[in-house]
């Protein structure tokens, strides 16, 4: 059954990182949401919440999108918010409570088996606008920002790894993985370089750090594991110089987007401060709707919360707010490894979020699983049939 959940996940999250290319695979989306309900209803006949304030804020978050859309007669604000919220109840509590303790093996090879397709697909289209790449997309920020998953997770296995080979585990598998995830690393890097999404690139910083930062603090002080750190690290960094100073396309790549933020430098937000001032400006309680910045020419606010002020107004901002604080509040509850990877997703949502908005991205759903992986104790509910 591992084998299927892995699958069956991993066809959800290639489902939404083509979303911006066709309404299609928005639908399957919701079609795989439904069909994880379904087969988990008739495998369990309890279904347990372990992160109730999640669903409660997330909940409320959709509520009030339903009465900002109808305030605003609002069609699209009203089905995006019923299916988001469809994804979170398969996600979040019904997929959670399907595959129970092995959830973070089964979405990190979940997610590295759905960007295979997709890498494929990115580089067999090979769009590019403004002279950066944009793969299936038209943006080529789009195709930045949805490598960052895929960052995330090749950041989680090495940070596995990495513990196993700073604790005394120098088998030869644990070498050739370490080697395996930071080659993926690099040409995920690769591709954001050559899409030239400077708000992808700065998350993955962040995100690198977070990592670095737990590899140190799991070592306890001791003076033989951060030895073998900094040599691991070292051999690496010497390593990424060769390859970056003989791999052309790489130099390229790494010019381009420092000729980008040259040209950028005297407006850094892109105009993404003028937009933002607009929205403030242009306050309504409830908002306004999805549609309603087209009329400054722009689809949408160029971050997250800002856009959904906009769309859907105060109350289901606060709401999405206190939905974030309640997963960060819930690490206590979480195992090690599950910590790390919330440390991730959260960082990846922010740094994404800063200038640009999720939605259907699979960054939601990383959030999702996150929001619902509590295993030890703590609040909890139940469903039952």
């Amino acid at each position: 059954m591992k084998i299927f959940y892995t699958l069956m996940f991993s066809t959800l999250i290639f489902m939404s990182l083509m979303q911006p290319v066709a309404g299609i695979y928005h639908k399957l989306s919701l079609v795989i949401g439904l069909f994880i309900i379904v087969i988990s209803v008739l495998l369990h006949k309890k279904i347990h919440i372990h992160n109730v304030q999640a669903c409660v804020f997330f909940s409320l978050y959709t509520f009030f999108c339903v009465i900002a859309a109808g305030m605003n007669q609002d069609m699209i604000l009203l089905k995006n918010s019923l299916q988001l919220m469809c994804l979170f109840i398969a996600v979040s509590i019904f997929f959670n409570d399907l595959v129970k303790a092995q959830v973070l093996e089964i979405v990190l090879n979940s997610v590295l088996i759905a960007y295979i397709p997709f890498l494929m697909l990115c580089f067999q289209q090979a769009h590019y606008m403004f002279e950066a790449f944009a793969g299936v997309f038209e943006n080529p920020n789009t195709m930045g920002f949805s490598m960052i998953g895929l960052v995330i997770v090749v950041l989680m296995k090495l940070y596995n790894v990495t513990i196993q080979m700073l604790h005394g585990q120098q088998k030869v598998k644990y070498m050739l993985s370490f080697i395996l995830y930071t080659v993926v690393y690099l040409i995920s890097l690769y591709v954001i370089l050559l899409s030239n999404a400077r708000t992808s690139l700065l998350t993955v910083a962040l995100a690198t750090v977070v990592v670095m930062v737990w590899i140190v603090k799991s070592m306890n002080k001791t003076f033989l594991p951060f030895i073998k750190l900094v040599t691991l690290f070292t051999c690496l960094g010497v390593v990424v110089v060769m390859v970056m100073m003989k791999m052309d396309m790489m130099q390229e790549a790494v010019q381009s987007i420092l000729l980008k933020m040259e040209k950028k430098s005297t407006n850094i937000t892109d105009g993404r401060l003028e937009i933002w001032q607009y929205v403030f400006e242009h306050f309504h309680f409830w908002g306004h709707g999805v549609e309603s910045l087209w009329s400054i020419g722009v689809s949408h606010a160029h971050n997250t919360l800002i856009n959904i002020l906009q769309e859907a107004g105060l109350l289901a901002l606060v709401s999405y707010c206190l939905f974030l604080f309640a997963i960060a509040k819930g690490y206590r509850q979480m195992n090690e490894q599950l910590i790390v990877f919330t440390a991730l997703v959260v960082v990846a949502v922010l740094g994404v979020s800063t200038f640009e908005i999720l939605y259907f991205n699979m960054l939601h759903l990383l959030v999702f699983v996150v929001s619902g992986s509590m295993r030890d104790r703590g609040k909890r509910a139940t469903l039952s049939e």
